[in-house]
């Protein structure tokens, strides 16, 4: 059968002399592996819409759970991510994060988006990395069904609840804090960072600015989240922290 989906390359791996093995994560049918025959050699016609990162439009022959590539045409390929290796190590532990946590049999039409707005910010260069890696690991992981109630304590209710649990994904007040286990305090900056990046409509997640303190800390806190409730290490980010410590 032969199918038509657009889609971003979030992981390669080269076969043989010429082919690849294409992580794909589409619009249409979530993340499939694609076979990719002959698509590394110079004169290739599919050469320049196939490799990482490459968001292009393909079609594939499916046989069953098998795809094979047949053309691919480009659509945006965030080719200047690959002159600065910070951010390309940062939208490498994008790709990882989709990869990991995007359920199965789950449209993930929202998580691509973001992805590409991800990787936008990221080439155009029009807000901090730490910005843009907390909105996208927030995001991510509430779109992946672990999204934190951040409205008020979870004990009480009541609203001015800064005592954050990354194991529980819930807030606790200064009376109920006792409750809580794996926690932190967040500042009121951080707090409405956070409130924003999940309850903000899709098109407004990036429409925010706060301090670089802040913004630092909230890179942290969404980190530390996403690690806790995925109970996955991502290589891709330690890879990422060597390069921005060095």
């Amino acid at each position: 059968m032969k199918i038509q989906t657009p889609g971003l390359i979030i992981k390669e791996t080269n076969i043989g002399e010429n082919d690849k093995l294409l992580v794909i994560l589409t619009r249409d049918h979530g993340i499939i592996r694609v076979f990719a025959d002959g698509v590394r050699r110079m004169k290739s016609k599919n050469a320049a819409a196939t490799s990482l990162l490459c968001y292009s439009d393909f079609v594939l022959y499916q046989n069953k759970d098998t795809y094979k590539l047949s053309s691919s045409t480009p659509i945006e390929l965030f080719f200047d991510l690959r002159y600065n290796l910070e951010e390309l190590s940062l939208a490498q532990y994008f790709c990882e994060m989709a990869m990991r946590l995007t359920p199965e049999e789950f449209e993930p039409t929202e998580i691509l988006r973001l992805l590409l707005n991800s990787l936008y910010f990221l080439t155009n260069k029009t807000k901090p990395l730490n910005i843009v890696k907390a909105v996208t690991e927030l995001k991510l992981i509430s779109l992946a069904g672990f999204m934190p109630n951040l409205t008020g304590c979870a004990m009480c209710g009541e609203e001015n609840a800064f005592r954050f649990s990354f194991s529980e994904g819930c807030l606790f007040c200064l009376e109920c804090q006792n409750d809580a286990k794996d926690t932190t305090v967040l500042s009121p900056t951080v707090l409405a960072a956070m409130r924003h990046i999940v309850y903000s409509d899709f098109g407004k997640i990036y429409s925010f600015e706060i301090p670089e303190k802040d913004a630092e800390i909230l890179s942290l806190v969404t980190e530390k989240y996403i690690s806790v409730q995925s109970e996955y290490k991502f290589k891709t980010l330690d890879f990422y922290k060597s390069v921005k410590e060095s």
